[in-house]
């Protein structure tokens, strides 16, 4: 009897000695394994996203914060995140041609006119808008540009060495306003009317800006500006003013990768 109960007290001390052995977490084949925590339980939440490819709506130009049905200017059709949307044409109007002041002549640009597919039309600054909706992990750092052919009429005469001149600069993003970068929008430009000098209105080289749908403009309805911000200046050397037909210039804006 005395070498039986030795026998199992030895078997019970092994067995518990295996039992504290095995890891924590260890469990017989097949068997469910768990957090060992009764208070808390964890899943996942997911998210992806796709580049920004679809049509393009103008902002409205009397509320940037929404986007305008507009016909009037056209809204360009092509796709891509990096994008110039709608520019306004510029219009001189009919002058009467008179001596030279100052060594040449200046023009005013008319206030742009904004027509909705409802028929409604409003007064508006001229304007460029453009967006950069880049979206994978890299600054939104672009360039606009903007470039000018000579001015001529149908009989093949120019306006030699004229120039545009822009004021009243502004740079507006309804959405967010923070991701305009001030420091990189003149207040004032000038561009060549000479098919190949480039001059730049925008240069987003901030890190943490320039991600969304913005409005170049030049003048401001607030201010009684938009009437007065675009000129075109004709110097009287080399020039001379013709009646005959109209003058005519082909005016670019390219927005550009700045990375």
């Amino acid at each position: 009897m005395k070498l039986t109960h030795k026998l199992c007290a030895a078997a019970l001390v092994a067995a518990f000695g295996a039992a504290v052995a095995l890891p924590h977490g260890a469990y017989a084949e097949g068997e469910e394994t768990t957090t060992g925590n009764p208070l808390e339980f964890s899943g996942k939440g997911t998210i992806n996203f796709s580049e920004d490819d679809g049509e393009d709506k103008p902002l409205d130009p009397t509320d940037p914060t929404k986007p305008g049905d507009i016909i009037k200017p056209p809204v360009n059709d092509a796709a891509g995140p990096l994008k110039v949307i709608a520019i306004t044409d510029l219009n001189f109007g009919a002058n009467k041609v008179t001596p030279a002041t100052g060594n040449g002549w200046e023009y005013t640009a008319q206030a742009a006119e904004v027509e909705y597919k409802d028929g409604k039309k409003v007064v508006s600054p001229n304007f460029v808008q453009f967006k950069d909706t880049r979206a994978n992990n890299e600054a939104n750092k672009h360039t606009l540009i903007a470039k000018a052919t000579t001015f001529i009429n149908e009989q093949d005469k120019e306006l030699k060495s004229a120039q545009l001149k822009f004021s009243n600069i502004k740079l507006v993003n309804g959405a967010d306003q923070n991701q305009v970068n001030a420091a990189g929008v003149p207040a004032a430009q000038t561009v060549e009317t000479d098919g190949t000098t480039p001059t730049t209105f925008v240069t987003q080289d901030a890190a943490d800006k320039g991600f969304g749908q913005f409005i170049l403009q030049f003048g401001d309805t607030a201010d009684s500006t938009e009437g007065d911000s675009v000129k075109l200046w004709v110097p009287s050397e080399g020039n001379k003013l013709s009646t005959s037909s109209g003058y005519s210039s082909t005016i670019t804006w390219t927005i550009a990768n700045a990375r």
